[in-house]
């Protein structure tokens, strides 16, 4: 199978337009015409998950997070980046990143995270309606808990050891749920506005944290990686009646809790 009909599967799906205008997504690193029997997903195109798509002969890496983000200004075995990028055009291994397009489609990443922990009626935060997509999901509880109750139940369901809370309470009553997989903190007051009474996303940082406990509003950090890294889930359920072989290979967490 063509890489161009594994990409047009995938984009009828999740299309590239849906895609924040900062992103960098598609085929970053191939050909459109390579024939692709084999696919490892990987959260990020590390030099580890490189090293073990060299090794296992596969035809093309899918990642959510871009391997190319930002203007390249040289290709050189001397840096990270270029050394990445030269193993992977020697040993003629596509690269395909699908990011925030599939975070905020229908049935892509957001919609996965909110299926997990068994949530199925939403509305979407911050929606695009010419586009039928949008950042956030935003969805109540069928009864009242208090925080620490969904602290531990979110864990369970999400498979996830440690989360970071930012609350005075954790026995505080919670209804209106505003949740964003990776990195959203920057949704925080937007999701104020909708008077939900917790906010969970990843990456939060200090000054938005106590910005956000100030103004309210509880939050909890379930990390950027451990939202994201069961993004391949969705994407072999799209790709399985096609005759092609899967693998998955993610490094561990960068973050270790003590």
């Amino acid at each position: 199978m063509k890489a161009r009909d594994i990409i047009n599967i995938l984009e009828k799906k999740f299309p590239k337009i849906n895609a924040e205008e900062w992103d960098n997504i598609g085929l970053l690193i191939g050909d459109y015409d390579k024939e692709v029997k084999k696919i490892q997903f990987s959260l990020d195109a590390t030099l580890e998950s490189i090293e073990n798509a060299i090794s296992e002969k596969v035809d093309m890496l899918i990642t959510h997070h871009p391997i190319i983000f930002k203007a390249i200004k040289d290709i050189t075995e001397q840096n990270i980046l270029g050394k990445k990028i030269r193993n992977l055009i020697k040993n003629d291994i596509n690269v395909y990143s699908i990011h925030t397009n599939l975070d905020s489609s229908i049935e892509g990443l957001n919609d996965y995270v909110l299926k997990k922990i068994g949530i199925s009626e939403y509305k979407i935060l911050d929606f695009d309606e010419e586009k039928n997509c949008g950042i956030g999901r935003i969805f109540k509880l069928n009864e009242e808990k208090n925080l620490k109750k969904f602290i531990e139940e979110l864990k369970l369901k999400l498979k996830i050891l440690n989360l970071r809370v930012i609350s005075n309470d954790l026995n505080k009553k919670i209804k209106k749920v505003a949740l964003i997989n990776g990195s959203a903190m920057n949704y925080w007051k937007k999701a104020k506005k909708e008077k939900v009474d917790l906010f969970i996303t990843g990456d939060v940082s200090y000054h938005d944290a106590l910005d956000a406990l100030e103004n309210g509003l509880s939050v909890i950090d379930f990390g950027h990686y451990e939202s994201e890294y069961f993004f391949y889930e969705i994407l072999i359920e799209e790709l399985k009646d096609n005759n092609l072989e899967f693998l998955v290979f993610n490094r561990e967490p960068i973050f270790k809790f003590y």
